[in-house]
């Protein structure tokens, strides 16, 4: 969850996107929430993105920022969000931590951004992915690992899809400086919408390589791991990233897959996988 508020270029796009289509209703429509009041933000869509998953059986993991120092932009107060979490809480659906973007190798800073996330949440957090994908192996997992984290998902590719580290299952990392395993899970990440659309010239391109690598995943009883931003179902200008998420979860249920968040991966693999 980068955002929960459109920046201003979003919105623009979202005008410009919709001219382009002739849809003269939604020209001025990315721009009303911010008259209307931030409550109507269209980033703030969690309870849809939930009913959309649901519809095929699914549940997910969102990762929330709780740092309020970024190279961009303030992002936003996870205190606003208390009535939000609960809802994503209550559904049975996963809260976890996006760590902020200078937040990867400092310990201090990961520990405030839990606790902080925590307080909002009322409940113990154990997921994490840290914004832009920054990571120090293995560093990052150990400091992870001391704040209390049961798994991290940041381990992938900004630039392309596939498996980063050569495998589709999850993973407790090995630190060969220290000559030890590390008290954290990996879930490592398979394909991120942004490097996916990124790295494909189509819809097709990017279906068939997303298609390929479920495929894998499935032969070899693998796991992998979607990650779509929320904002892309909040504007207009990513109308084909919602339509294959929506590709990719039928697939996944037509093939009798378990479409889950990484808390409940986490919790099963603890359990004796």
């Amino acid at each position: 969850m980068d955002d929960i508020y459109p920046p201003f270029s979003h919105s623009l796009l979202s005008s410009v996107s919709c001219l382009k289509s002739l849809d003269f209703r939604g020209l001025t429509a990315p721009f009303l929430w911010r008259f209307k009041g931030p409550e109507y933000s269209p980033y703030l869509n969690f309870s849809d993105i939930m009913d959309l998953e649901e519809g095929f059986g699914a549940k997910s993991s969102f990762y929330f920022l709780a740092s309020r120092e970024d190279p961009v932009r303030f992002r936003y107060d996870i205190e606003d969000l208390e009535n939000l979490l609960g809802d994503i809480s209550d559904r049975g659906w996963e809260a976890g931590l996006h760590g902020g973007y200078y937040s990867y190798d400092n310990l201090e800073a990961l520990n405030n951004e839990k606790k902080s996330l925590e307080k909002v949440l009322g409940k113990k957090v154990l997921g994490f992915r840290n914004h832009y994908l920054r990571f120090k192996t293995p560093e990052t997992w150990e400091l992870l690992a001391d704040a209390g984290f049961g798994y991290d998902s940041t381990f992938g590719y900004s630039e392309l899809a596939g498996f980063r580290n050569g495998m589709c299952h999850p993973f407790k990392p090995y630190n060969l400086n220290k000559e030890r395993e590390i008290n954290i899970l990996e879930i490592p990440l398979t394909v991120m919408d942004v490097a996916l659309f990124k790295a494909s010239s189509s819809f097709e391109e990017a279906w068939r390589c997303t298609k390929d690598l479920i495929d894998t995943a499935a032969g070899l009883n693998g796991v992998i791991t979607l990650l779509w931003h929320n904002f892309v179902f909040g504007c207009s200008f990513r109308k084909d990233w919602i339509k294959l998420y929506e590709k990719a979860l039928q697939y996944c249920s037509e093939k009798g897959a378990w479409i889950t968040s990484g808390e409940e991966i986490y919790r099963w693999w603890e359990n004796g996988a």
